[in-house]
């Protein structure tokens, strides 16, 4: 009998087999020194299709006694099956969502891949299609979402605590290889592993947030895609110590939102609630909180709902869920404290995808997991694309997942199939270890998909061959309360064409001061900027915030760095002015408008936050600051120390070349 063979990468085989029938042949072996399964194509094979599916998980549904959590939770997901034949098995992905979105429940139409489309959504949609190119896709809610809610025996999220959701995640991986017969999900029985399986990750934002934890607790984790994801949540939210009030709200809106019956958004454990109570729309006062210490005072006080919140545990909550407090505790050759044998990074080949225009999780956030993941020895690449977490206060639209010539959702593809099935990827599309979008930042994302790849993202000013020394010794700026527009520090003009503004600037140290007329403790605000024929733009639209009195590193990422700032990436023209804009006043850092005004502002569709989708459809007025809020005066001043910017000449610079010109 004759059977159809198709091995990875040489095409389909017609081979006269006497062993094999058609449908029954076990997939068990591999091609002989080229570690690419061999696919076994059969007359009839058992369609695509997605199950639902549930099992309850060894994990309390919180340890927070208030709500009377159950000593075990259950866990709801779908299992995207491939076309499939008796004997096949197929690696498994774990994919999950974002804050306040649920898992993907039915298979995509067709294989059809949509580069072109908004990035987080086009994520979204290949993870449909994965099936159709010979993947098992466990697409969960995780806990607290979709159906993995309290009211169906589900969890209250916890932030993608490594002692509960990365734990409930592992129990998942436990139930697919006990049924990766049923599943035909490929098991690994020579690795040494026990109850291994060829898995890898995906998702974004919330979805990217346990995929290091869970990549460093369980050996059985073979590839990490992470989308638009963080280091440090402190650094996110609370720069500094200054709550970037706009997207504290904005998360809060999926937290403090849905009844406890709700299946869309999401029910947190009490100290999120806690939190989102006093910091988003449930309290009118909520702009008053613009530090750290202003949130730490306020849910610490007895009359709080559902109950107050210690400092001790609200610190501890948030760093213990950051891949930052990881390697903190390895380097010190401390332990994580989450049942590990032993606290170490291991070298799970990834690729970290992130926004320039991302205001939440932006490029640094994955500079530094980036670092980490290659001191682990792990082959790690960061592409960095137009899409993510932005904002309709500052009227950013959603770009692509794309990263000049490099298609996003491809790029994803391709590192499956070459970490999952042996897949050498060819010459023309092997991954840089670096892509910068280098976009223009005036009237993205509808400008040229451009790129810069690099051996690694420059930090601070960049030095050799097509180098362009930005450094300022000193930077010294007051704004007063009146100042409503912001105030350029010009420090460089570039000499002629071909320079790219590209990577991670730094501040060696930071003094700000308080001004006449000042309400709170004064709060710097800036970015780069760049002047060009007499008009001024914040590159990337992005911000930093650092708060009254000194600093030489970032606060809470203690990592041996300087102050760095979100890193970014823009062509320069002859004759621009390069510099910092100062801000007295930024919606980053101030209480959003409410709903209905948003939505007038740009159309729902273009609207991307946490889940990829929509914002929810909300007429409520409560976000509405009071008068003054927006205003509320904010003067300082700020000396900036040894300021460095990075820029270069992509082509001369040593490893850089410029792609997506085509």
């Amino acid at each position: 009998m004759e059977a159809v063979l198709r091995v990875a990468g040489l095409g389909p085989l017609l081979l006269s087999l006497g062993v094999l029938s058609a449908c029954g042949a076990a997939n068990e072996s591999a091609v002989p020194g080229g570690g690419v399964p061999v696919e076994i194509k059969c007359e009839q094979p058992l369609p695509a299709e997605a199950r639902q599916l549930h099992i309850t998980v060894p994990v309390a549904q919180d340890s927070d006694p208030l709500w009377g959590p159950a000593p075990t939770s259950e866990l709801y997901f779908t299992a995207l099956l491939p076309e499939r034949c008796p004997g096949e098995s197929f690696p498994a992905i774990v994919q999950s969502h974002g804050l306040g979105g649920s898992r993907i429940t039915a298979l995509a139409a067709d294989k059809t891949l949509y580069p072109e489309h908004a990035g987080l959504d086009a994520i979204d949609e290949l993870a449909a299609a994965l099936p159709y190119y010979d993947y098992v896709v466990l697409s969960v809610d995780q806990r607290g979402h979709g159906e993995s809610q309290p009211q169906n025996g589900g969890g209250w999220a916890r932030v993608n605590d490594p002692r509960y959701e990365v734990q409930d995640l592992r129990a998942l991986l436990d139930w697919a290889w006990e049924h990766a017969g049923e599943l035909q999900i490929e098991r690994q029985p020579a690795s040494g592993i026990a109850r291994d399986l060829k898995v890898g990750t995906l998702g974004y934002s919330y979805g990217g947030g346990y995929q290091l934890a869970l990549a460093a607790l369980d050996e059985r984790i073979d590839a990490l895609v992470p989308a638009a994801t963080w280091h440090n949540l402190f650094y996110s939210l609370l720069v500094d110590g200054v709550s970037k009030q706009s997207w504290v709200q904005t998360l809060c809106l999926f937290i403090t939102i849905p009844s406890d019956g709700a299946t869309i958004g999401t029910i947190d454990t009490p100290l999120m609630r806690t939190l989102c109570n006093n910091a988003a729309i449930r309290d009118p006062l909520a702009f008053r909180i613009r530090t750290l210490d202003d949130l730490l005072a306020t849910v610490a006080r007895d009359t709080q709902q559902p109950r107050p919140v210690a400092e001790a545990e609200l610190m501890e909550f948030f760093e213990t869920h950051s891949p930052s407090y990881l390697r903190k505790q390895e380097r010190a050759g401390l332990p994580w404290g989450f049942g590990e044998s032993r606290a170490r990074m291991r070298p799970v080949p990834t690729l970290l995808i992130q926004g320039n225009r991302d205001g939440l999780f932006n490029l640094t956030d994955a500079w530094w997991n980036l670092r980490y993941l290659r001191e682990a020895g792990a082959d790690a690449r960061l592409l960095t694309m137009d899409s993510g977490h932005l904002s309709p206060a500052l009227g950013q639209v959603d770009g692509t997942a794309n990263c000049g010539a490099l298609k996003g959702v491809q790029a994803i593809l391709g590192w499956f199939d070459e970490q999952l099935k042996g897949r050498a990827p060819a010459p023309a599309d092997e991954l840089p270890p670096v892509c910068l979008s280098v976009q223009a930042t005036p009237g993205a994302p509808a400008t040229a998909e451009l790129a810069v790849e690099l051996p690694d993202l420059p930090i601070g000013n960049t030095s050799g061959a097509g180098s362009l020394s930005v450094r300022a010794d000193k930077i010294e700026i007051s704004l007063a309360a009146t100042d409503g527009l912001p105030r350029f520090v010009p420090m460089a003009t570039v000499p002629g064409p071909g320079y790219v503004l590209g990577g991670i600037p730094s501040i060696g140290r930071s003094t700000v001061t308080p001004g006449a007329l000042a309400a709170h403790k004064a709060i710097a605000i800036f970015g780069v900027g760049v002047k060009r024929a007499g008009r001024t733009f914040l590159v990337d639209d992005q911000v930093t915030a650092l708060l009254e009195g000194s600093a030489s590193s970032n606060r809470f990422v203690e990592e041996g760095d300087p102050i760095l700032m979100p890193g970014i990436g823009e062509v320069l023209e002859e004759g621009d002015e390069i510099g910092l804009l100062f801000y007295e006043q930024h919606p980053q850092y101030a209480v959003v408008p409410s709903l209905t005004v948003l939505t007038t502002l740009l159309p729902v569709a273009t609207i991307s936050y946490i889940a990829g989708r929509p914002f929810p459809n909300i007429t409520s007025e409560l976000l509405t600051p009071l008068a003054g809020v927006l205003s509320n005066p904010n003067p300082y001043t700020a000396v900036l120390e040894d300021v460095r910017l990075p820029v270069f000449q992509p082509g001369v610079y040593p490893g850089s070349r410029l792609t997506g010109l085509q």
